[in-house]
């Protein structure tokens, strides 16, 4: 069993469709964190979206990427 980790945008992964067994996901909060990456914030992170509804968007967005890259098995 090969474990392979992907540091990649969550809204389109560079993975074929249905070849993932498991996605383990904790999207931050909304307006709640800052992530950072030598001192500047990363540009296009979930959670800072300026309104909610922008926010849930941008979730229902991930899901359906995740969801295309998860096998009809897949957790």
């Amino acid at each position: 069993m090969t474990a392979l980790v992907v540091r990649a945008n969550a809204r389109s992964l560079p993975l074929p469709n249905e070849s993932v067994d498991l996605i383990c996901t904790s999207p931050p909060y909304f307006g709640l964190r800052d992530y950072r990456d030598d001192g500047a914030s990363l540009k296009g992170q979930i959670g800072a979206e300026p309104t909610p509804a922008e926010y849930v968007a941008s979730l229902l967005e991930c899901t359906r990427e995740w969801m295309r890259v998860l096998k009809p098995e897949g957790s």
